[in-house]
């Protein structure tokens, strides 16, 4: 099973960025108009979502619903990230939209990266480590020994 990390820019043009629990990207896009069913079918048949995140304070109602629906955590950062810090961190992304939404994927994974590396250097095997990642996440405790 693949777990993600999944960014979302809601609005009028929906981007989304998804990555895996290493922090790689996996998909980015941009639906124009999309319901929260088209953004829903998008993330489901990549992965399942570990946790949602936006790049904004207050989430949009959008945002908010989209991770509800897979019972997952929210990402929210503590101030909106500014523009040259998307810019920043999505070096390369020409499309503002998935460049928000891979910015505030990013901003979620940096928020658990150190964690999700002790997992990593744990003496488990591969699927283990990204289902142990993903309880971490979804903030369910886990031990050595695993769930």
């Amino acid at each position: 099973m693949l777990y993600l990390i999944v960014g979302i820019d809601a609005g009028i043009k929906t981007g989304y960025a998804i990555l895996n629990l290493r922090g790689e990207l996996v998909a980015c896009g941009v639906e124009k108009e999309a319901s929260h069913e088209r953004i829903v079918k998008i993330i489901s048949d990549t992965g399942t979502p570990s946790v949602i995140a936006t790049d904004v304070n207050p989430p949009p109602r959008f945002v908010n619903k989209i991770a509800a629906r897979f019972n997952a955590p929210l990402f929210v950062p503590q101030r909106v990230i500014s523009v040259e810090e998307k810019k920043d961190i999505g070096r390369g992304i020409v499309d503002p939209h998935v460049r928000d939404a891979y910015a505030a994927a990013v901003k979620a994974y940096r928020h658990y990266a150190n964690r999700l590396r002790q997992i990593d250097n744990m003496n488990v095997g591969r699927n283990e480590k990204e289902e142990m990642k993903h309880f971490l996440i979804r903030g369910k405790a886990i031990g050595k020994e695993g769930k």
